[in-house]
């Protein structure tokens, strides 16, 4: 790895949280860089995640989830040793002051300890990342979901209005779906800020995952992290992140959806759709009611930019039960 006073980076000290106030919520992330995720094939890639307890090991890929209601105040306390050189959380969507948006190299990158205090306002699936050397970075796993329920809580999508009943739903999936190049797993943390070519220009991915696991073959199906089991009668919502780089193209197996949010934010009019194209970091809450009891197979097509050709295909499944 590059050493701190060599690269071409430029690292103002994290001054003190401006206006800090008691929050509700606080988060402790810490930082690992060495987690082993095993793909389909058998091989090991390396990824790179934050820890929840503010420790440098014991991260997973993605993240885990941060989850708060509305109208919270919530620090995000970032603790970074040397060893894992320097990271930042940037919480996507939340739109919070310049001292709070973790944004790397424009504002600052942290090596050691610095809280981010935000309000979020609006219910919705969001999600957070690392946003130093962001390309890299987000390439390598750090990211987890961000969820901000409405003041009722989990089960609860949409709060009532005085026109309208709430938005309700009984059982709850995450598809967050990615592309892995498993040659970009080798670079250092830092590679191409000095301006050299390592080659972040060419994302010619391998593996393609959702939420973690390897879906583009068998073991994939039925694994309780990424597969929903709902009865009929329930609603299933599924919150879909596309945290690739490639476009993407999801078709739900035959089921229809009805589309209450896109990218944290409610749609005037929720619209049905079978299918659900995507690019880079936008998101969709989408809600089931299946009517018949079967397994309906979830697939999504990884797509090149240019030709629209498809790269590779992520599975996972809905089970419909009685």
């Amino acid at each position: 790895m590059n050493d701190n006073n060599t690269t071409c980076y430029i690292y103002p000290d994290s001054p003190a949280t401006p206006g800090v106030v008691t929050p509700d919520v606080t988060f402790d992330l810490g930082i690992d860089m060495n987690i082993p995720v095993k793909m389909d094939d058998g091989k090991k890639i390396t990824m790179w995640g934050f820890t929840n307890d503010g420790s440098m090991n014991g991260g997973t890929f993605p993240s885990a989830p941060m989850r708060i209601n509305a109208g919270t105040i919530v620090h995000t306390r970032l603790t970074v040793d040397g060893n894992m050189w320097n990271h930042t959380v940037h919480h996507h969507g939340i739109e919070p002051a310049d001292h709070a948006d973790g944004v790397g190299h424009i504002t600052w990158d942290v090596d050691g300890t610095y809280t981010y205090q935000w309000r979020p306002m609006h219910a919705g699936t969001y999600f957070y990342h690392c946003h130093t050397n962001t390309v890299l970075h987000a390439e390598m796993g750090m990211y987890g979901a961000l969820i901000v329920d409405p003041p009722e809580g989990p089960g609860t999508l949409v709060s009532p209005t005085a026109s309208s009943s709430a938005i309700t739903y009984d059982v709850e999936s995450f598809w967050v779906v990615d592309e892995i190049d498993s040659r970009w797993h080798t670079l250092e943390w830092d590679a191409g800020t000095c301006g050299e070519d390592v080659g972040l220009h060419l994302l010619e991915p391998d593996y393609f995952v959702i939420t973690g696991v390897d879906g583009s073959g068998t073991s994939a199906m039925n694994v309780a992290s990424i597969s929903a089991t709902v009865k009929i009668g329930e609603k299933l919502l599924a919150r879909y992140v596309c945290a690739g780089y490639h476009p993407q193209h999801i078709k739900f197996g035959g089921l229809t959806g009805t589309v209450y949010l896109s990218d944290g934010r409610e749609l005037p009019n929720p619209i049905q759709v079978t299918e659900l194209k995507a690019v880079s970091a936008e998101r969709y809450d989408v809600i089931f009611e299946p009517t018949e009891v079967g397994e309906f197979i979830v697939t999504c097509d990884i797509l090149d930019w240019i030709t629209g050709n498809v790269l590779g295909t992520i599975k996972t499944n809905i089970i419909v039960t009685a």
